[in-house]
């Protein structure tokens, strides 16, 4: 992992709000805590005023009292909740190693794209290629329902909002469009630009990710034909 933190184009004084929160935890429970790292869209440096911190806290073991004092650390940050979200998820290290969690714990995005805030780096081990595939055909199989979900129902207009495609289609395909372009590229690109970068002829989703305005034209003019465009490339993706 790496251990500098990105510039990301925000208002809040997100790295001193990070370290705060990490020595505060570390205070509290010790040589219990193992790592800390941060992943998501401050990690690649394109965070926005509406992102997130994504941190993962790994300790050696981990019970509800802990879990308590970690919410109460949270809510008492300089900068309150509503205006920028600690979003921290905790495991032991043994959960962290079972694989039980990996449809949440994608290891070759924490290995590529994680940022190491605190203790020991628990990513040493280089990815393999077919780790790679597995990872990004299971986010693809996920979506691929999604979309045959919004089909098969004859979803209404009204409700394919950006946000919610965005939520349930479009982010997680970014994650896949990636991975996918590691292996073929054996260059991960970090950022949505750096993504646009390694295509030739960019896929409709990354277009759609990248210009809400386009998304909301096409899906009004013919929603069959936005949604079948999703679908071919998502089987594409995965044959």
């Amino acid at each position: 992992m790496k251990k500098d933190l990105p510039y990301n184009s925000v208002s809040s004084d997100y790295k001193n709000l990070l370290d705060i929160f990490v020595n505060k935890i570390h205070e509290t429970v010790g040589n219990n805590l193992i790592s800390v790292f941060l992943t998501g869209s401050f990690a690649r440096g394109e965070a926005t005023e509406n992102s997130d911190l994504d941190v993962w806290c790994i300790f050696n073991e981990l019970d509800t009292d802990i879990l308590t004092k970690i919410g109460d650390i949270s809510i008492n940050l300089p900068v309150k909740y509503d205006k920028l979200e600690m979003n921290s998820q905790c495991l032991t290290l043994n959960e962290f190693k079972s694989g039980y969690f990996s449809k949440f714990l994608a290891y070759p995005i924490i290995y590529m794209e994680g940022i190491l805030l605190f203790g020991e780096d628990i990513t040493m081990t280089k990815v393999q290629d077919k780790e790679v595939e597995k990872i990004y055909k299971e986010f693809l199989a996920e979506i691929l329902l999604s979309i045959r979900h919004y089909i098969s129902v004859n979803e209404p207009t009204e409700k394919l909002t950006y946000q919610k495609i965005k939520t349930w289609v479009l982010k997680p395909l970014m994650f896949a469009l990636r991975l996918e372009r590691y292996l073929h590229k054996k260059q991960y690109p970090l950022t949505s630009n750096d993504l646009l970068s390694a295509y030739d002829i960019p896929p409709i989703s990354l277009i759609y990710f990248m210009n809400k305005e386009k998304w909301d034209n096409d899906i009004k003019i013919n929603k069959d034909k936005t949604l079948y465009s999703l679908h071919e490339e998502v089987i594409k993706l995965l044959n």
